[in-house]
């Protein structure tokens, strides 16, 4: 009898009330679906950074478990320390020096992937051989390679008399240039593949109507390339400039630091607070600071990206 009443209800319910209350339903099961993927991001994401920005505010070493309140001092102690200056000035060297020249391999490869010739596939493969090296690996052949005494570049360069010193990575003038140069020969594939897979999706019939007008090859790439290219630029900039400023890994495995200090980086001199210093409080702080380095310029490439998102519709 109940559910006979149930089945006449629902069939005097209008249907726009019947599709409203299954996608009210259909709502819920998919945010209890998300509940997982929302707590693992809190518990991975969310609950470290805020753990770290607590820990900036406070005073503790790195193998105690007690901790004092400090304020910030911590912010003011890093901020006056000797060699944050310095490290400053090498990371946005470090970070801006590796995307330029990380663009400038990656942009002409890939306009020269997207053209027809042959063994065109197997080359598109081992471009990506670079990019697959772990970073010890890439970092310990080219030091291989600039070894005094069996480096095969360490050859080349005495062999033919050029301007470069035998081991940059030990040269006060040098070494900063040898660790961009690593840095953008390990990560350079990614800008192959991001701009290659932009330029497969213009329209060949632009290129096409341009070359009726008269259009030169310069003029093509200006009006028509770099235009459609522009958004994904910023886009692939803002990733690479996060991952090149975060970076740790090329600059500790080349030089860690050195000589005297020309090539530390942020990240590095985090490691030399928590690990040199047993300061795990100056640390956090200066991680908070780069963080918010970080989200300000992410900021920036955002409002380019929306501008040139506007301006090329």
């Amino acid at each position: 009898m109940g559910q006979t009443v149930s089945d006449a209800a629902r069939a005097a319910m209008p249907p726009v009330a019947i599709g409203r209350k299954r996608m009210s339903r259909d709502r819920k099961v998919g945010l209890l679906l998300l509940l997982p993927l929302v707590v693992l991001v809190l518990g991975l994401t969310v609950y470290p950074i805020l753990q770290v920005i607590l820990l900036a505010f406070q005073q503790q070493g790195l193998y105690s478990q007690e901790s004092t309140f400090v304020g910030l001092d911590n912010f003011g102690s890093v901020v006056g320390h000797e060699g944050f200056g310095r490290s400053v000035k090498n990371t946005f060297v470090f970070t801006f020096g590796s995307l330029f020249l990380q663009m400038a391999m990656g942009l002409p490869i890939a306009l020269l992937l997207n053209k027809s010739f042959p063994l065109r596939a197997p080359i598109r493969g081992v471009m990506l051989f670079s990019y697959l090296v772990p970073y010890v690996v890439a970092a310990m052949t080219w030091k291989f390679m600039f070894s005094d005494a069996t480096g095969i570049l360490n050859y080349w360069v005495r062999a033919l008399d050029m301007p470069i010193p035998a081991s940059p990575f030990g040269s006060l003038d040098w070494a900063m240039a040898g660790v961009i140069l690593v840095n953008s020969w390990k990560n350079f594939p990614f800008m192959v593949i991001v701009f290659l897979a932009q330029l497969q999706t213009i329209d060949r019939q632009l290129y096409e109507a341009a070359s009726v007008d008269g259009a030169t090859v310069w003029q093509k790439f200006y009006r028509i390339t770099l235009p459609s290219l522009l958004p994904i630029m910023l886009v692939v900039g803002m990733l690479r400039t996060i991952w090149n400023f975060n970076n740790f890994e090329v600059v500790f495995l080349l030089t860690q630091g050195g000589p005297i200090g020309r090539t530390e980086t942020l990240p590095l001199y985090i490691y030399r607070f928590v690990f040199g210093e047993f300061s795990l409080g100056r640390g956090a702080a200066l991680a908070v600071i780069v963080f918010f380095i970080l989200l300000i310029m992410s900021v920036i490439y955002w409002r380019l990206y929306e501008r040139a998102q506007e301006r090329f519709k």
